[in-house]
């Protein structure tokens, strides 16, 4: 009778609680790896409309690698580089490498990054979006601006040369390390689906 329904629902409910203050301590965060460009429109909308709402939302699962360099070319060991949207897109995608570098607070450097993208105008956002997300923003100005921001993307060049496969697309996304272009694909529509389908752990609220 009904009875037994509400036992087994209540028994449901104990599961579930058991299950988020146990699996949620264990289970590893989902790694989101992201190569984009600033002046990218595919990037623009990824960032925007998936990364940064499905970050907002589920950043208790989520370990963010997000770099801004994708078809970047590299000569002369670093001392210059060519970008896919011109020289305006190489000192933006260092402004942002220096901003990861210089805000120490994730939250807030998603707020920089995301408030960026949006203006989508390079290094102009900068000071705007560092005041809008009260970002101190002198020291990125003078990484960005010299060497400390060429050897950065000098990093971040051998770091992406070592991906396999390579990056033959902007964003390029890989989810634990591992890419598809099928789940490439899936992310750049719905990254929340992706995440939510490849944690370990109990589901959280936020994926429903």
């Amino acid at each position: 009778g009904m009875g037994g329904v509400s036992v087994s629902v209540l028994l449901l409910l104990l599961h579930q609680l058991y299950t988020l203050t146990t699996a949620n301590t264990e289970a590893p965060k989902v790694k989101v790896s992201v190569y984009y460009e600033t002046l990218c429109p595919d990037s623009q909308r990824f960032i925007v409309q998936q990364l940064y709402p499905v970050w907002r939302d589920l950043k208790d699962i989520i370990q963010l690698d997000i770099h801004s360099f994708g078809k970047t070319v590299e000569y002369d060991g670093g001392s210059r580089f060519t970008c896919q949207h011109g020289s305006r897109e190489c000192r933006a995608n260092t402004m942002l490498t220096c901003a990861k570098k210089y805000i120490a607070d994730e939250s807030q450097f998603l707020d920089f990054v995301k408030c960026v993208m949006s203006r989508f105008t390079g290094t102009d956002a900068g000071p705007v979006c560092a005041n809008e997300t009260r970002v101190e923003f002198e020291e990125i100005q003078r990484c960005y601006g010299g060497a400390e921001g060429l050897a950065l993307q000098h990093q971040l060049s051998l770091h992406q040369a070592a991906l396999s496969p390579s990056l033959d697309y902007v964003p390029w996304i890989l989810v634990n390390q591992v890419f598809t272009r099928h789940q490439l694909r899936a992310a750049q529509y719905n990254l929340r689906a992706v995440v939510c389908a490849t944690y370990e752990g109990a589901t959280p609220a936020m994926c429903f």
